[in-house]
């Protein structure tokens, strides 16, 4: 009897011990439903600033959620930006081992998009889709990239290959078109699903997103399908680029009919408005940040000085580079950013040239010249020294030079380097030579 008692505790402990592993978090995970987070590229979808950043907040949700037990990025596009493709290439190899990877070409992973598909763990390829094609073309030319440019690309697609088992030298098929691998027809190298599959380049082939889940080894799952936000969409819309030069070019303009004709105040908001615009959606896709915002602003104050200040246009210089090392740094590539400064300058120049050319030839000069005409104008006379005290009143925006006029004459005058608009009052405080140098003329005094 004193036997059997003793068997008690030992079998109490055992019982426990049974429970506690039943509800241990790893006997729970067992058999619990994991999470599959889904990244679509999808339906032509370009590679772009935007949907890296959005990209970049998927992949942080996957890897902040205990229960996320991969990240399934689906595949129908014709590329994009290299760099926009290396950021999502860059954390599909660094996602934690926890989280498997896995692509779903579902018609086309061409150019960027073969990079993303590479980089992938598993890799699985719909019936009648295709991959490759991914050589490197100019921004302005279309032309294919310098070897430079070639080589970098190259790299990415082998190391990529590499880093989940593939083979490098397909990879730099898709690119080069100068190493072909054997049996290779096109000149640049384009797989099909079942070509792709053969090789072993793909992990196999899926009709489905969730067959290319489930072959990977997923088998209990619940699909996660993050959406873009507001100011994603947002930040999106403004860095294309043709909305981004546009924005440039009409900033330009705007401020350049603003310092021709100061006290308009709607080009100066339309201005600031563009330019605010241009910035504020680099820095929404998470290439410009407060460094790119105050090299800008920096730049427009420059240029304000110089356009107020006498000088030797080493501020207006200054504020130039300053305002274009801006756009540069917040650009999302170094080939875009030259193509917005190109295309700025030419087509603010062009626009702004014919916007002067067309105002006067049809009567509008006055919007940008004197409205009096000059027919009391009479000429300084080499002694004005008996100006000294006169009282006038400026004709013109003194910045610092301009027009005044006292009485019936209208003189050419300076002010000491302040800025004074037109129709204010103004007295001549000294006379050099045949400068006359002027102040405005406080009433209240």
């Amino acid at each position: 009897m004193r036997q059997r008692l003793a068997l008690w505790p030992i079998v109490a402990l055992l019982l426990s011990l049974s429970l506690l592993l039943a509800t241990a978090p790893g006997a729970q995970a067992a058999g619990a439903t994991g999470k599959v987070y889904v990244l679509r590229i999808d339906e032509g979808q370009v590679i772009d600033p935007g949907l890296a950043q959005f990209g970049s907040r998927v992949f942080d949700q996957a890897e902040a959620d205990p229960d996320a037990v991969g990240i399934a990025v689906v595949l129908d596009t014709p590329g994009g930006y290299v760099d926009s493709a290396v950021r999502i290439k860059d954390r599909l190899l660094a996602a934690p081992k926890r989280i498997k990877t896995i692509a779903w070409v579902e018609n086309e992973a061409v150019s960027a998009g073969a990079l993303i598909a590479t980089a992938a763990e598993y890799l699985y390829m719909a019936p009648g889709s295709v991959i490759g094609a991914a050589e490197p073309r100019e921004l302005f030319t279309g032309e294919t990239a310098d070897y430079k440019a070639l080589s970098v690309v190259v790299n990415y697609f082998t190391s990529a290959a590499e880093a989940r088992g593939r083979d490098a030298a397909v990879a730099r098929a898709f690119v080069d078109k100068d190493h072909p691998i054997p049996g290779q027809t096109d000149t640049l190298l384009t797989l099909t699903y079942q070509q792709a599959a053969d090789m072993g380049y793909a992990s196999g082939v899926a009709g489905s997103l969730n067959d290319a889940i489930r072959q990977a080894g997923i088998a209990e799952y619940e699909l996660v399908e993050p959406q873009w936000t507001f100011s994603e969409q947002v930040g999106r819309f403004l860095t294309t680029p043709w909305v981004a030069i546009l924005l440039l070019v009409l900033g330009v303009i705007a401020f350049g009919i603003e310092f021709m004709q100061p006290g308009l105040t709607g080009p100066a908001a339309l201005g600031v408005i563009c330019l605010s615009l241009f910035f504020l959606g680099n820095a929404l896709v998470g290439t410009a940040g407060w460094v790119e915002i105050a090299l800008a602003l920096s730049g427009v104050v420059l240029m304000l000085i110089e356009l107020f200040t006498p000088g030797f246009g080493v501020f207006g210089l200054a504020g130039i580079a300053a305002f274009g090392g801006a756009i540069f740094l917040a650009a999302p590539s170094a080939g875009l950013a030259w193509r917005y400064l190109v295309w700025t300058a030419l087509a603010g120049a062009f626009v702004l040239f014919a916007l002067i050319r067309a105002i006067s030839k049809r009567g509008l000069g006055r919007m940008l010249t004197l409205s009096d005409s000059a027919k009391d104008w009479s000429a300084q006379s080499p002694e004005r020294s008996h100006l000294v005290g006169r009282e006038g009143r400026s004709l013109t925006v003194l910045r610092p030079a301009g027009t005044a006029v006292f009485g019936d004459q209208r003189l050419d005058v300076v002010t000491e380097g302040e800025f004074v608009p037109a129709g204010v009052p103004v007295r001549v405080i000294r006379v050099e030579g045949t400068r006359i140098v002027v102040r405005a003329v406080d009433k209240k005094s």
